[in-house]
């Protein structure tokens, strides 16, 4: 799995996959919402199972600024000519520096330059087989609910256990050729509104009108988080999307623009 610091590397060496720091991590160190910008809130729930069974890590999600006409992000190769100005941020990547945090997961702001933003990915699989996009106004504040990143497993698949077996081959393996901890798996994301007993969104927010984002299924793009590929829904969804295109090969469908499980059962 590429680490945090491999990540930013590959990040920084494009203009495309440059992370500009702009975005703002917590809002409770800014005294005034900006109306020149969008924010957005979300809470991004734990990955459990990260690498063994019963192991979680805290998820991230990965944010960027999307062209719909192109099928790209902006100033990628689909895209060129929408590449932004300097100083603009591209992406935001939430994934430190929380509002609050519980056992389950994290609750992030960030501000957000009035555009159509996609969800790019998890950890380092980038969603561009298709995801989530949605239009961010200027002056909005935007709740985009709660996103928890789960392993994709292939049926059949399930976590490695973790008991001294595993332990000595790991050890074994990891001293034949380097390795010896489990291969990266592809992520996906389960997504819905926030409900009674999510995490709270601050009390900053309490006299301002918040809105939900009016998602748009089946953004794609290139992989610049130089990662694993998927659909934000995984194999569920690659699965949909095959029947869909052969039934609209034949005129018998058109895909829908948003899938009938946008509103999962809490993850």
């Amino acid at each position: 799995m590429m680490s945090r610091r491999s990540m930013a590397l590959l990040l920084a060496a494009s203009p495309v996959l440059a992370v500009p720091q702009t975005a703002l991590a917590a809002a409770k160190k800014v005294a005034a919402f900006d109306p020149a910008y969008a924010w957005a809130v979300v809470e991004v729930r734990n990955l459990n199972d990260a690498l063994f069974e019963g192991t979680k890590v805290p998820g991230t999600l990965t944010l960027a600024r999307y062209d719909p006409e192109g099928k790209d992000v902006r100033g990628g190769a689909k895209s060129p000519d929408t590449a932004l100005p300097k100083g603009q941020a591209l992406r935001v990547i939430l994934s430190s520096k929380p509002l609050t945090k519980t056992k389950a997961g994290r609750l992030y702001m960030a501000r957000l330059d009035p555009d159509v933003w996609v969800i790019e990915g998890s950890g380092t699989t980038a969603f561009s087989l298709g995801s989530l996009s949605f239009e961010a106004k200027a002056g909005q504040i935007l709740d985009l609910g709660v996103m928890a990143p789960q392993t994709d497993w292939a049926e059949g698949e399930t976590p490695t256990k973790i008991n001294a077996g595993s332990i000595l081959k790991m050890g074994i393996m990891g001293g034949l050729i380097g390795g010896g901890i489990p291969d990266a798996k592809q992520l996906k994301m389960v997504w819905r509104a926030r409900e009674a007993g999510d995490i709270p969104l601050p009390a900053s927010l309490s006299a301002k009108a918040v809105v939900l984002p009016a998602y748009t299924y089946g953004a794609s793009f290139g992989n610049y988080l130089g990662g694993l590929v998927n659909r934000i829904d995984g194999r569920a969804g690659r699965a949909r999307a095959q029947a869909e295109a052969a039934m609209k090969a034949v005129g018998a469908v058109d895909a829908p623009p948003v899938p009938a499980e946008a509103a999962p059962a809490q993850p």
